[in-house]
């Protein structure tokens, strides 16, 4: 799963998001760590369960990281941030964990990730929704295979 999301944190830019989806435990979170490493950032990178919202300051793009799992009113989106984190015109990508539990809320063009788990191994399904995100995963599918 960290070459996926490496393969995928090279093709981000400003403005993206990306809606993570999956069970629990299925590995959102260790995909968001492996976007984060795969642009250089050092620092811990955990689950935002609790605080909802971590910013991790990579050299080469800001990532919003958000966790919904605790929210239980589409209301509390806009007491987070979360409407400002996922402007395409915000700096920085966004990746939304547990994007399923407010679909009507999320982003317009996005990249949603599904995240299965396979006994001991992770199974990835994307889709996109717009113009922006159908590049991404265009540009991510086309990736070399390892």
């Amino acid at each position: 799963m960290a070459e996926q999301a490496a393969a995928l944190a090279h093709r981000l830019r400003d403005g993206d998001a990306v809606l993570l989806t999956g069970d629990l435990g299925a590995g959102k979170t260790t995909f968001t760590k492996g976007v984060a490493a795969a642009l250089g950032y050092a620092g811990d990178v955990t689950s935002p369960t609790f605080a909802i919202m971590q910013e991790y300051a990579a050299p080469t793009l800001l990532l919003h990281h958000i966790d919904l799992y605790r929210l239980d009113d589409p209301l509390q989106l806009e007491d987070i941030g979360f409407y400002e984190a996922t402007d395409p015109d915000t700096p920085g990508a966004a990746l939304v964990e547990w994007a399923d539990l407010f679909p009507d809320e999320m982003p317009d063009d996005a990249l949603a990730v599904r995240i299965t788990a396979e006994g001991s191994k992770r199974r990835i399904v994307a889709e996109a929704s717009g113009p922006r995100s159908k590049e991404l995963l265009r540009a991510w599918s086309d990736r070399p295979s390892h």
